[in-house]
């Protein structure tokens, strides 16, 4: 092997090992300014605090530097579960060489765990704990069964408070209420309009007819007709003007938090005229 090949061989190895090094110098007052937009953005979508974002993502991906996190853009140790048909990568964890998500970025990584928090039936009981209150929230996360370590809620609390994550979560919804007084207004609400009706008899309003999204063909509704678009293989629809998003919901049969989910509105959201809302 001549010199210059052995010098280009050693400066190849040195600038690997200095790669190598620099992906594992992330500190957690880099990781914070990094993911912290991330975690807001998720707190305003979903309602999970985005200190307990940060501090599970912190405690999961050893502040970005764990092989998850660099390899697979798994930030919270997601593993992939019988539903995952995407991309994953091989780890040991409880068992060796178990099966983890991959994802394309650190976001897809933290919407995903927005999802599985906000979608699965056993982390349900958090979303009636004050979104303020981080402390519950993580005693919640261990409940549920999130992690095995049996002191999971008091490494995220000890992170949380170390760092003052708790500053992010000034910007959650201000009219969180917990579910049953969220039931008893909808419940009153139904009964209102229900009152409405019957106080002003008129001529039978027309039943409105819901869209079939299976098809790219127009339905028509009683208050006018809405054209089915699509765009990149997902199909969507144009608001009119003065149409709230509850009213869309009914009409081409998606729930409106499902709505909100797919098209990254925050709760307190008001449809404009020509917006596009995404049926998928």
């Amino acid at each position: 092997m001549t010199l210059a090949k052995k010098i280009l061989l050693a400066g190849a190895a040195v600038v690997m090992s200095l790669t190598m090094s620099a992906q594992q110098t992330i500190t957690r007052a880099e990781y914070i300014e990094m993911y912290a937009p991330l975690a807001v953005e998720q707190q305003t979508l979903y309602g999970i605090p985005a200190s307990i974002t940060l501090a599970q993502g912190l405690l999961e991906s050893a502040n970005g530097n764990s092989r998850l996190a660099r390899e697979a853009n798994n930030h919270f140790g997601i593993k992939c579960g019988a539903s995952w048909d995407g991309k994953s990568i091989r780890h040991d964890d409880d068992a060796l060489q178990e099966c983890f998500r991959a994802y394309s970025s650190p976001e897809e990584s933290y919407i995903d765990h927005s999802l599985i928090l906000s979608e699965r039936k056993w982390y349900r009981p958090l979303f009636d704990l004050d979104p303020m209150d981080y402390k519950a929230w993580a005693h919640g996360l261990k409940k549920a069964g999130y992690a095995t370590n049996p002191r999971y809620a008091d490494l995220l609390i000890k992170i949380i408070e170390d760092n003052n994550l708790h500053r992010f979560d000034t910007a959650l919804i201000a009219d969180w209420k917990p579910t049953e007084e969220r039931v008893e207004e909808s419940s009153q609400h139904n009964q209102e309009v229900a009152t409405e009706d019957i106080a002003e008899p008129t001529e039978e309003p027309a039943k409105p007819r819901k869209i079939n999204i299976d098809t790219h063909k127009v339905a028509l509704h009683s208050v006018g007709g809405y054209a089915l678009y699509a765009e990149g293989g997902r199909r969507f629809i144009v608001v009119g003007e003065g149409e709230e998003l509850a009213t869309l919901a009914k009409v081409v049969g998606v729930s409106e938090r499902r709505l909100r989910k797919i098209n990254h509105l925050p709760a307190n959201h008001t449809t404009a005229e020509g917006e596009r809302i995404f049926l998928e």
